[in-house]
């Protein structure tokens, strides 16, 4: 069960790309993979990440551990020097989802809104969540992947969410609809965010 342990990954930069690299001598399935590392399936509801930086493992863990009670993060089971265990969340990426029908319903908006005061309401200073990192759960339940650096660095206006959004055509429509479910942020974003420079 502990075969994970086994895993390695690194990162090489290639004429200025940077490529993951991973050494899997187990029979864990890969079911994702990012700049942090790499994700494979433990159970049918368990995953496991593996960090190149050992160091983002335990800030992902504390971040997690910190959100737990907003129910819109994977649940954390063990955090190692290099690892974090995790709940596997099954379901479609938000971006793919967005991508497929390229309109954005008013409960992903608000959801989104939902879970972006809830992460800074348990300390975030960093709400980094790209729409890929969003996970559409069953009933259509949003959650939010990736947050290593949620605790750690201050850039509660990183503008990556609204760029996937202008890319897929969808910000103009995000935003209206943000304006109408919650000015209060929809201005806080007006004043923080430069979206002429997205």
């Amino acid at each position: 069960m502990e075969d994970y342990k086994k895993i390695r990954v690194a990162r090489k930069e290639t004429n200025g790309k940077k490529e993951l690299m991973i050494h899997n001598p187990t029979s864990l399935k890969l079911i994702g993979e990012g700049s942090q590392g790499a994700v494979f399936q433990l159970s049918e509801d368990r995953c496991v990440k593996i960090y190149v930086i050992p160091e983002a493992a335990v800030k992902e863990g504390k971040a997690l551990e910190a959100a737990k009670d907003t129910n819109r993060v994977p649940k954390v089971y063990e955090v190692g020097p290099n690892y974090v265990v995790m709940e596997y969340l099954r379901g479609q990426n938000l971006k793919n989802y967005l991508k497929q029908k390229k309109n954005i319903p008013e409960s992903f908006t608000k959801q989104i809104i939902q879970i972006r005061k809830e992460l800074k309401r348990v300390g975030f200073t960093r709400i980094k969540t790209s729409i890929g990192h969003f996970i559409i759960t069953e009933g259509e339940i949003l959650k939010a992947i990736d947050h290593s650096d949620g605790l750690t660095k201050d850039d509660p206006y990183n503008p990556k969410m609204f760029r996937d959004l202008k890319d897929l055509g969808l910000l103009d429509t995000f935003l209206k609809q943000a304006k109408e479910m919650d000015p209060e942020i929809y201005d806080d974003w007006q004043k923080n965010i430069d979206f002429t420079r997205l």
